[in-house]
């Protein structure tokens, strides 16, 4: 638990998608945004930051080491990689940013969820990363995203039986054959 109300991040990048991410993802957050180490000490900022999150590049080691000269306290949290990255690790800033309002024996973890739980969450992050992107076709494209990995694990649980895969999977063997192919899912070599 935090003891202060307010959470302030600062954000090193030059990167406007991963700047709207972060602040539709931690509203609760203060987020200041500079584009490198220099700008962000130019601020000098009037309270600590708790979490520092910095777009890599090739001198990242050595804006860090400017930045936490400028800053003077450590920061809860630091958090350094590229784009990719950075996108999928809004998590920890979120519970970092709800940690004063959310107490951990109200809150549950991935394991926790059911499969509803699991999959809206899942689905909310990914369209929010589609909206930002400018994504279109989102149906086709989510219904392939999840129907490869489904077809995938049912065969392995059924052993590659496809006549199996297919009446647990509610498809006719023929058309199963054809997802296979269109997928271009492995099959098990029979011994």
């Amino acid at each position: 638990m935090l003891a202060r109300g307010v959470v302030h991040l600062l954000l090193l990048t030059a990167n406007p998608d991963l700047v709207e991410l972060y602040r539709q993802d931690c509203p609760e957050c203060v987020v200041t945004i500079a584009k490198d180490a220099a700008s962000a000490a130019r601020k000098a900022p009037k309270w600590p930051y708790d979490a520092v999150i910095v777009e890599s590049r090739k001198d990242w080691a050595n804006e860090m080491k400017v930045l936490s000269e400028a800053l003077g306290t450590v920061p809860q949290m630091v958090l350094v990689g590229g784009t990719g990255f950075l996108r999928r690790a809004t998590g920890p800033v979120k519970a970092l940013c709800n940690g004063h309002k959310a107490p951990r024996d109200k809150t549950k973890l991935h394991e926790e969820l059911g499969l509803e739980e699991f999959i809206g969450t899942k689905l909310r992050d990914f369209v929010r990363r589609m909206k930002l992107g400018a994504g279109s076709d989102l149906h086709p494209l989510l219904v392939k995203a999840v129907e490869k990995p489904l077809i995938a694990l049912v065969l392995e649980e059924t052993h590659g039986n496809q006549n199996q895969a297919a009446a647990l999977l509610g498809l006719n063997r023929n058309t199963l054959r054809k997802k296979i192919q269109e997928f271009k899912i492995p099959l098990a070599k029979k011994a």
